[in-house]
């Protein structure tokens, strides 16, 4: 589902990423680990196309993304990429029921079947009755399930999970390692991109992410 081959990405004069190689096939659970300034959070913009190689290729379900225009990028990860941001990255206006059915308004589907949709993902994250809440009256783990109620109710192919985590007191985090848990046993292809070992550490696959390079391992 997801290849990438030799990607080298520079800002300037800086190389950031340097012969990337990662393939992760349909249903794994892959871990990228680095501390920060290691191209982690590069390696995350290109994986979400948010940003592309300067050099190399990336490719999602067989689609080389490497040179596509912003419009097609846009529509990529409308409609294969689910994202799960550290912030959360909820609207403080919208109700929880109506975060999590943005990405259904922008595909156009009518407001009383998203919003159907959303209370139905809302409750496979453990918020059923929560759809009137708004992301203020909400702790951090609960928001950390609406985001990620959101990122699944646009039905993606990858769930791209960017520090998850790495806001929240232990038990939330627990909550939400057991969730990705649970939805990698469903089938859903995960990448999460972390700091933490011990989170990463429940992954199929684990690589570091060190001085823009990318080597396998747990250690």
């Amino acid at each position: 589902m997801i290849v990438m081959e030799n990607v080298c990405k520079n800002y300037g004069g800086t190389q950031v990423l340097r012969g990337v190689q990662l393939h992760v096939r349909p249903g794994e659970y892959t871990a990228l680990v680095g501390p920060s300034g290691s191209g982690k959070s590069t390696l995350m913009h290109i994986l979400g196309c948010l940003d592309t190689p300067t050099t190399g290729t990336y490719r999602v379900d067989g689609e080389d993304v490497s040179h596509m225009d912003e419009k097609a990028l846009c529509c990529l990860r409308r409609d294969k990429i689910g994202f799960v941001f550290q912030g959360y990255q909820l609207i403080a206006r919208m109700t929880a029921a109506q975060n999590v059915a943005f990405p259904l308004m922008l595909r156009g589907v009518a407001q009383k079947e998203r919003l159907a949709q959303a209370a139905e993902y809302l409750r496979q994250v453990g918020l059923a009755g929560y759809e009137n809440q708004r992301p203020s009256c909400m702790s951090g783990g609960q928001q950390q399930r609406v985001a990620l109620a959101r990122a699944l109710c646009a039905r993606p192919r990858l769930l791209l999970c960017d520090e998850p985590t790495g806001a929240l007191d232990p038990e939330s985090r627990d909550g939400i390692l057991d969730l990705l848990d649970g939805l990698h046993s469903s089938g859903h292809t995960i990448v999460l991109i972390t700091h933490d070992m011990q989170a990463a550490s429940r992954a199929q696959s684990v690589y570091r992410v060190q001085n823009g390079t990318l080597q396998p391992g747990r250690g």
